[in-house]
């Protein structure tokens, strides 16, 4: 069976009253080292797992657990870990049947961001996607990342890889809302095309910026105040009415339209736009091994090494089954991030396909 073929049947199981898929959409945060010093996330303040999950051990879980379709590689700045690229061997030597990898880059080391992304791609994945973090125009943005200059990294790995084109790797820019960066996405999109002329609306992935206790440590950020709400609607209207005209044609697109439309309610509700389906469709995996049911909730269902590696286990257990069962009532925290959005999106369309104008 093909990888998306493989996708799509675990997308169509997940959609089934009553059935019981298993995850086929992982978040593995490598590493908590980071180059950055963001104002709105605090994971490079966090020390380094005294003992993060070796390649061995991942080897190990993987020859194990070889199902997933879509896995997603963070941290942290995730092309900080030494061996990174053996991680990625291992992923595409076990997961026979993934059909996506992707790797957000806040791009602060040029050099090592091009170097890593040129050794993963000689690996031959099947579709890489990287995120280039860009968070406003270049002074606002070297002032929320903390690092002067950080601008004119993000523009020289982007123009590397534009000047050596890979069919294989999707290059995006990453913005992340907040009340730091409502009212400055327009500036932000037109400055880089000035540079880019070919960059389009379709470049670019907007992320709302969130709290969680586990992963960013940032409880005590100021991310959203009512004072902003109409510029961070704006935003979002701005960029929805600027992808809509390719939902159609561009599967992409498709679930990022349904997303934007999503997020006004999220940032007026603070709660599910749509039924959740982590645990169903989607599992967060920290550095030291610990499993969450995403990179927000910080319930804790285990450790790998408790379990010996043994995901399917972990997920039978009382204590998991009582996670999902709170999920599935809406009483997690709620949030609307697009590593569990997206396989939520997917996960509700049968009741949710008219809904995509």
């Amino acid at each position: 069976m093909s990888p998306l073929l493989h996708l799509a049947g675990a997308i169509l199981l997940a959609n089934l009253p009553r059935a019981h898929p298993r995850p086929y959409k992982l978040t593995f945060s490598v590493t908590n080292r980071c180059n950055a010093r963001c104002r709105l996330c605090n994971i490079w303040q966090k020390s380094e797992p005294a003992h993060p999950l070796a390649a061995a051990e991942i080897d190990r879980f993987l020859t194990r657990h070889p199902h997933w379709s879509w896995i997603d590689l963070t941290g942290g700045e995730p092309l900080l870990r030494p061996d990174l690229p053996e991680l990625v061997a291992i992923i595409l030597r076990r997961v026979p049947r993934l059909y996506h990898l992707h790797l957000p880059t806040n791009a602060v080391s040029p050099a090592l961001t091009i170097q890593r992304i040129g050794q993963i791609l000689a690996l031959d994945p099947p579709r890489l996607t990287i995120t280039l973090s860009l968070d406003g125009p270049p002074d606002q943005h070297d002032a929320l990342r903390g690092v002067p200059g950080n601008w004119e990294g993000v523009m020289a790995v982007f123009e590397h890889f534009r000047a050596h084109p890979d069919p294989r790797l999707q290059l995006f820019f990453g913005f992340t809302l907040s009340d730091h960066t409502a009212g400055t996405l327009h500036e932000t999109m037109r400055q880089v095309q000035t540079r880019f002329p070919g960059v389009t609306a379709r470049h670019w992935h907007l992320n709302l910026a969130h709290h969680s206790a586990h992963y960013y440590d940032n409880a005590a950020a100021r991310l959203f105040t009512p004072e902003r709400a109409t510029a961070r609607q704006d935003e979002i209207t701005a960029l929805l009415n600027a992808k809509r005209s390719r939902r159609f044609i561009d599967p992409v697109a498709f679930l990022e339209c349904l997303y934007l439309s999503r997020a006004g309610a999220f940032l007026r509700g603070q709660t599910h736009p749509m039924p959740c389906r982590a645990l169903d469709t989607s599992l967060f995996l920290a550095a030291d091994g610990t499993l969450y049911p995403c990179s927000i909730w910080d319930r804790p269902l285990g450790n790998l090494r408790d379990h010996d590696g043994n995901l399917a286990a972990l997920l039978a257990s009382a204590p998991t089954r009582a996670i999902r069962a709170e999920i599935r009532a809406a009483r997690c925290p709620g949030c609307w991030t697009p590593c569990d959005a997206y396989p939520t999106i997917l996960n509700n369309l049968l009741p949710d396909l008219s809904g995509t104008a």
